[in-house]
């Protein structure tokens, strides 16, 4: 009885490993788009992440696509360094006045 809990465990968790290592390796289409959807979409993962993401959303209904399908490794970190270079614009802090403060208003 020991023994078949113990294949049967393996047998779930084989499948499981294959899945998540296949994703962690997802295709990347740019390389040789196929198909018309998939020029378009490189073609927008060269524009920019924004760009892309935007380009998926639209195609949602009528395709599944996947971002990490139209970005490279490299292209990747390059919009992470891209990203972090760029400092976050100051906000302008505005303060509340209440009408005590301001009987006139």
């Amino acid at each position: 009885m020991k023994h078949l809990k113990t294949a049967s465990s393996t047998f779930i968790l084989i499948p499981a490993f294959a899945f998540f290592s296949a994703q962690a390796h997802a295709e990347y289409k740019c390389d040789a788009p196929q198909h018309r959807l998939d020029r378009i979409a490189c073609e927008k993962a060269a524009q920019g992440p924004q760009e892309l993401r935007q380009f998926i959303q639209r195609m949602r209904p009528i395709e599944s696509l996947l971002f990490s399908d139209y970005v490279s490794e490299s292209q990747a970190q390059a919009w992470a360094q891209d990203k972090s270079n760029r400092a976050p614009a100051a906000a302008p802090v505005r303060t509340a006045i209440s009408s005590s403060e301001n009987p006139g208003a």
